[in-house]
């Protein structure tokens, strides 16, 4: 599993350079048993952390009922148990996933780009994939919606980050079932109340034998039930989840995606609560120095002592840029997709997705695939040389809306604006709006747009081109009812 991800993700290490980490005594055999944990990326069996598992025959278990892998999403951050081969591919044995809360949205923050849910801060960001929504962003979500969210803890910004996040419907009080996970506080055990994650608890209804064993404070439980309109949650089921443990035994081989916290030193911080040494590990996208608490990686190693000891320490790049468009044109020698323009790079890291063919469950696609004319959802970020690479890549539906999301380069007030080296033009009917997404006036929102050599504003633009080989997106509203700017929405 190592040796392959090692070569895929960074093919310059040598195998020079695979000796200068310790040797392999402490790299799992090809087959060995091995946990994964990370968001699902795609289908055609499942894929997570780049590894495509045979699922056919896995136990699923979907908060802890056992279901069919149909049920299975993307974005869902699962634990798979298998056997992972030479070649990158493995069979699973298990898939798990555990939503990490379902709720009413009781806040929203714009600028922090935030939602709270049960008490619980949610970010969102460019790898949050959204469904049972029409735009896949926050203007399709309001307060008073019932939303289920998978997450990646990230305790160093108090808080968790979405990885999927599912309109499930208008909020009822005291109908809608909820489900919050956290750590047990205030416990009282002859009321039958607590604090869940920070939110109030009542569990008298459930009876002591059907409550989780030992349950005291500072275990991590689910709490399912229906909240009233004081906020408390009145469970029906109360299950010692503890998200944060990952039952593997030594010798195992693991790879968890997440954000490092309790950070010490190379050889003492933490991934998804899980005990990580990288002392002797290779890193991609980065080096050691630049680990630190808050930092997203995908790490993979072998389980000594409790403690994974990381083999490959890959650091995730933070996505900034989306576009939305049809494909130019590609070019399979440079490995680049051309939308309104501007080439992007698609590497070994790059995400390839197709949901034209099932929405709910995409396949991945290769980059020989793609054909002109085709939508394509591109997540990414500049490289250190400016060019443009894809975190991820996703064909969609025909639509003719175009989007471009990013820091703005340069502006022309009140005409155009530039993000990512696409223009956007505006008119006297572009609408625009503010960080709290009020509308505001064209000269209200150029002012308030920043460009280099000032740290530049993230800019949302939505529009439409007249054609395929249109570069300048059209967001003056002349031909069409789509034309629309804001400013830090992400």
């Amino acid at each position: 599993m190592w040796t392959n991800k090692i070569l895929r993700t960074i093919g310059a290490v040598s195998a020079l350079a695979l000796g200068a980490c310790g040797g392999g005594d402490s790299t799992p055999a090809p087959g060995a048993l091995s946990t994964v944990v990370g968001p699902i990326t795609g289908f055609g069996s499942v894929i997570v952390n780049g590894v495509r598992f045979d699922d056919a025959n896995a136990t699923v278990t979907i908060d802890d009922a056992l279901l069919t892998r149909d049920r299975l999403r993307l974005g869902m951050v699962v634990q798979v148990r298998g056997r992972v081969q030479a070649d990158g591919t493995g069979v699973a044995d298990s898939i798990r996933y555990d939503s990490c809360v379902e709720g009413p949205i009781t806040a929203m923050n714009r600028v922090q780009n935030t939602v709270t849910v049960l008490g619980q801060t949610v970010h969102v960001d460019d790898g949050t994939v959204f469904d049972g929504v029409t735009l896949r962003d926050m203007n399709s979500f309001a307060i008073g919606d019932l939303v289920e969210i998978s997450c990646l803890p990230d305790p160093a910004n108090d808080g968790w980050r979405a990885t999927r996040m599912e309109r499930r419907g208008t909020f009822v009080t005291g109908v809608s079932e909820v489900e919050v996970g956290g750590l047990v506080s205030n416990l009282n055990l002859a009321l039958g109340t607590c604090l869940v994650g920070g939110t109030p608890v009542d569990f008298s209804g459930i009876a002591p034998a059907d409550r989780p064993a030992g349950l005291a404070n500072g275990m991590t439980i689910d709490a399912k039930g229906r909240q009233d309109a004081n906020g408390i949650v009145t469970a029906d089921r109360l299950r010692d989840r503890d998200r944060d443990r990952i039952n593997t035994s030594d010798g195992d081989g693991m790879e968890v995606e997440g954000y490092v916290s309790s950070f010490v030193s190379l050889s003492n911080f933490k991934v998804d609560s899980q005990a990580v040494n990288a002392a002797n590990a290779v890193f991609a996208n980065g080096t050691a120095a630049d680990l630190r608490n808050g930092l997203k990686v995908e790490v993979e190693g072998t389980l000594s002592g409790g403690v994974l000891v990381a083999k490959l320490v890959v650091i995730r790049l933070q996505s900034n840029v989306r576009i939305e468009a049809g494909m130019q044109k590609k070019d399979m020698t440079g490995g680049t997709v051309t939308l309104l323009g501007r080439p992007v790079r698609v590497n070994a890291d790059t995400v390839l997705i197709d949901r034209t063919a099932d929405r709910n469950q995409p396949r991945t696609i290769t980059l020989a695939a793609l054909n002109v004319a085709d939508r394509l959802e591109v997540k990414g970020y500049k490289d250190g040389a400016g060019n443009l690479v894809a975190a991820y890549l996703e064909r969609t539906e025909a639509d003719p809306l175009v989007v471009v999301k990013a820091a703005a380069d340069a502006k022309t007030p009140t005409t155009q604006l530039t993000l990512a080296g696409i223009n956007v033009a505006t008119g006297a009917s572009t609408r625009y709006r503010d960080v709290d997404g009020n509308l505001i006036d064209a000269t209200s929102f150029y002012r308030a747009v920043q460009v280099p050599p000032a740290v530049p504003t993230s800019v949302h633009a939505r529009g439409v081109v007249a054609n395929l080989a249109t570069n300048v997106v059209d967001a003056t509203r002349s031909t069409s009812t789509i034309g629309e700017l804001e400013i830090g929405e992400d």
